[in-house]
C-alpha cells in the first residue's frame, strides 16, 4: 500500500447498518476515499488491527452493541487515529469529556445537514495532509497547545517564539497557507507582523489568525484592518478554534479552486494562452537576467483533421483529453504547458539541461506514438511533431515563432519527429 492510499482510508464505527452504508457511500462517491465500516467495537478493532488498514481518520458512533462511547474513542486514540464523534445524542457533560481527549470534532446526528456537515470536514481533514502551518507565540505552552490543535487536524506545524523570528521562516517555507499569531510578544507584536507579512503575502495565499488575551476590544479591529482574515480572543474552546481554521482554509481552497479553473483550458485542463503569456513573460525575464535556463516547443497532432473526420468531434475531444493528461504526468510543476490553440500545445520548460532537452522531447513524442486511446469501444494511435527553441529570446513571441518554424520543418521531413 502506498503512503498516499494510507492517506485515503478511514474508519466509521456505526451499529446502525443503513446508516453506516449511507455514509460510507456518500464519503467514498464525493471525496474518493476508502471507508471501511464496522458495526460493532469487536469489529472496530480487527480493522484496526489488520496490518494493511492504515487510518487516517476515525468517524465513531457512541452507541455500540458492545461498548460504551469513551471505550471506542479511547481505543482509536491510543492507535493515533484523530476521531470524529458522530452522535445520535447530546450530552454536555460527555461532549466536554470528549473534547478534552482532543477529538477532531462532536457532531450530531440532528438532519441531512449534519451529514453534509461531516462530509465537509472529513474533506477538510484529508485535504489539510502536507498544508504549513506557522505558530506564533511567545508562550511555549501556549505554543504547544496550538501545534497540538492544528497537529491533530493533519497540519505540518513550524513555530516560532515571536515576529521577528517567524519571518525568516516563511522566507523558508513560502508555502505555508496558515499563521496564527498571538499579539502580545517582545520584539515584535502579532499586528506589527501581520502588517509586515501582507507586504509579501496576500490574503487569498495566506491565512491569518489574530489572538490576544486583552480586554481591548480595538485590538481585533486593527487586526482585520491590517490584513488579518480572522481574530479569537483568549480563552477560546477548541470547538471554536476549529471552526474558525477550517472556514478559513475552506475558504482559501475555494479561491485556489477558482484561479485554476480561471487560468485552465476546460477541455484539456492545460493551462491556457492567457496564463501561459502571464506567467512565462515573468520566466522569460528571469532567464534574460541569468537567474534560470528556459526553451519552448511546439507539439501539434499530426492529421489530427483525420480523427475528427473518421471519428467525429467527440473523439478528437477525447484524444486531446488524452493527450493533456499524459503531458501533465510527463512535466514538471516548474514547467508551463498549454493548449496554444485546437491540437496544438505550447510548452515552456525551466532549467533542463540542453543536452537532455531532445531526449525529453523525443521520449514524449515516443510515448504519444505508442499510447493506445479508448474512444469508447474502439482504440486508436495518435502520432505529434514537435518543434523546438532551445533558449531564451527577447520575447515568448520570438520563441513561438522559432519553435513554430522547427515544428513546420518536422512536418516537411515526415511528421512523427521533433527538430530543433
Amino acid at each position: 500500500m502506498t503512503k498516499n492510499e494510507q492517506n485515503r482510508q478511514l474508519l466509521l464505527v456505526e451499529d446502525s447498518k443503513s446508516l453506516g452504508l449511507m455514509v460510507k457511500n456518500k464519503i467514498e462517491s464525493s471525496l474518493a476515499l476508502s471507508v471501511s465500516l464496522a458495526k460493532s467495537f469487536a469489529e472496530a478493532k480487527h480493522l484496526i488491527a489488520n496490518q494493511q488498514n492504515h487510518f487516517f481518520l476515525a468517524v465513531l458512533d457512541l452507541t455500540l452493541p458492545d461498548a460504551s462511547g469513551n471505550e471506542v474513542v479511547d481505543y482509536v486514540l491510543t492507535h493515533n487515529i484523530p476521531p470524529i464523534i458522530f452522535a445520535g445524542k447530546f450530552s454536555q457533560k460527555l461532549r466536554d469529556t470528549l473534547w478534552q481527549k482532543m477529538i477532531i470534532d462532536y457532531v450530531l446526528k440532528e438532519n441531512p445537514q449534519s451529514i453534509d456537515y461531516l462530509l465537509g470536514l472529513v474533506r477538510r481533514i484529508a485535504n489539510n495532509s502536507g498544508v504549513k502551518a506557522l505558530v506564533v507565540d511567545d508562550s511555549r505552552s501556549s505554543r504547544l497547545e496550538l501545534s497540538n490543535l492544528l497537529t491533530i487536524h493533519r497540519f505540518c506545524v513550524y513555530e516560532a517564539a515571536n515576529g521577528m523570528d517567524a519571518l525568516p521562516i516563511l522566507e523558508q517555507h513560502p508555502d505555508i497557507k496558515l499563521l496564527i499569531t498571538d499579539n502580545d510578544m517582545p520584539k515584535m507584536t502579532g499586528l506589527q507582523l501581520t502588517k509586515e507579512i501582507r507586504r509579501r503575502h496576500a490574503k487569498e495565499e495566506l491565512a491569518i489568525i489574530g489572538l490576544s488575551g486583552s480586554d481591548d476590544k480595538a485590538i481585533s479591529t486593527q487586526f482585520i484592518k491590517n490584513g488579518a482574515n480572522d481574530f479569537l480572543s483568549k480563552p477560546f474552546s477548541h470547538e471554536e478554534f476549529y471552526c474558525r481554521v477550517n472556514q478559513n482554509m475552506d475558504l482559501l481552497e475555494y479561491i485556489q479552486q477558482i484561479k485554476e479553473s480561471s487560468n485552465r483550458d476546460y477541455l484539456t485542463g492545460l493551462y491556457n494562452r492567457r496564463y501561459f503569456f502571464e506567467m512565462g513573460k515573468k520566466l522569460l525575464a528571469s532567464a534574460n537576467r541569468g537567474h534560470l535556463g528556459v526553451a519552448m516547443a511546439l507539439l501539434d497532432i499530426d492529421f489530427f483533421k483525420k480523427v475528427n473526420d473518421t471519428y467525429g468531434h467527440d473523439a478528437g475531444d477525447q484524444v486531446l483529453k488524452s493527450l493533456g493528461a499524459m503531458l501533465q504526468r510527463r512535466f514538471r510543476e516548474t514547467d508551463i504547458v498549454c493548449r496554444y490553440g485546437g491540437e496544438e500545445i505550447c510548452i515552456l520548460v525551466v532549467n533542463m539541461a540542453g543536452e537532455s532537452i531532445f531526449d525529453v522531447f523525443d521520449s514524449v513524442r515516443e510515448n504519444i506514438a505508442r499510447t493506445l486511446i479508448d474512444l469508447g469501444g474502439e482504440k486508436i494511435q495518435i502520432t505529434a511533431s514537435i518543434g523546438v527553441c532551445l533558449e531564451a529570446k527577447e520575447s515568448m513571441e520570438d520563441m513561438i515563432t522559432i519553435a513554430d518554424k522547427m515544428l513546420y520543418m518536422a512536418k516537411a521531413c515526415g511528421r512523427n519527429q521533433v527538430r530543433f
